[in-house]
């Protein structure tokens, strides 16, 4: 199973990432440019030292964030995905991600990111109606047994 980890300096805040410009809509903020920049640079040579390692379709991304309890921490994983995905070789698009957790840790530096293949789903999903069904059946049944 490919795995794959790097610890990267905090994004900025989503809301920090774009500004807009009259007659050019949103363009990269300079405090979000300069961040890729650096990351980025962190993200490649972490991923050529842990040998390069290849991923497919399904994965599952863990982000530490040494954030405290003044910013939300969702607002931090859109830049960290994006930077995956951007920088790694082939890496799939975000929409491949089958799981993902994000969790505050007061106390680190920066991000820690975790990325590990998954495996592939099997199976077709079904109507919620074919799972429910049989379970209503069964607790009717119960309680006619019951009355």
């Amino acid at each position: 199973m490919n795995v794959f980890a790097v610890t990267l300096p905090m994004p900025p805040a989503l809301s920090a990432l774009t500004n807009n410009v009259p007659k050019r809509g949103r363009v990269k903020s300079k405090p979000y440019k300069a961040w890729q920049e650096g990351a980025s640079a962190v993200l490649r040579a972490a991923w050529r030292a842990q040998g390069s390692p290849k991923f497919e379709p399904h994965l599952i991304v863990t982000y530490h964030l040494g954030l405290n309890y003044t910013g939300d921490i969702a607002n931090r994983e859109k830049a960290l995905t994006d930077l995956l995905v951007q920088t790694i070789p082939n890496f799939p698009d975000d929409r491949w991600i089958d799981r993902m957790e994000i969790e505050r840790v007061p106390g680190i530096d920066g991000a820690r990111v975790l990325v590990q293949q998954a495996a592939k789903p099997t199976g077709e999903a079904r109507p919620i109606g074919e799972i429910i069904k049989p379970i209503v059946a069964d607790i009717i049944s119960k309680m006619e047994d019951a009355a």
